[in-house]
């Protein structure tokens, strides 16, 4: 281990307030990358919250395919754009939050994009089974009765 450099007796409470104010810097700096996380993280949740109803709303028969791929596709655009905001700050994809983030958005648009071409092809158990595992989503059971 290196030499352990303490403050000089003669700089007294001006070196202190550096530190305090480096301090605060970083703990601010890691509270607003914490904020924007979470915040692309409830996006993301309520996107995949959308897939979900969007695709039990076509299950059930409430929706046509047309208004269901209109409506998949407008919700793929919405993940693709909230991921590029994620993407667009070097140090959110740094942080093995961000990262890992990042890869589960890039799961739901490709679980968006199977759902879309499921519906298309009229695949209506291939939907409930992509159903099942949407990133972000709570876990659900999709059961015989669907």
């Amino acid at each position: 281990m290196g030499p352990v450099i303490a403050p000089d007796e003669r700089m007294g409470e001006p070196w202190c307030a550096i530190i305090a104010a480096l301090l605060c810097v970083l703990t601010t700096a890691c509270n607003r990358l914490d904020h924007e996380l979470q915040q692309h993280r409830e996006k993301f949740e309520s996107l995949a919250a959308s897939a979900e109803f969007i695709g039990d709303a076509w299950l059930s028969g409430s929706t046509s395919g047309t208004y269901t791929a209109t409506a998949l596709s407008q919700t793929f655009l919405l993940v693709e754009k909230e991921r590029a905001r994620l993407a667009s700050t070097p140090d959110a994809l740094i942080d093995r939050r961000g990262a890992e983030l990042s890869d589960s958005a890039e799961a739901l648009a490709r679980t968006i994009a199977s759902l879309l071409d499921d519906v298309r092809g009229v695949d209506a158990p291939a939907v409930r089974q992509r159903l099942a595992a949407v990133p972000f989503a709570p876990p659900k059971r999709y059961g015989r009765n669907r």
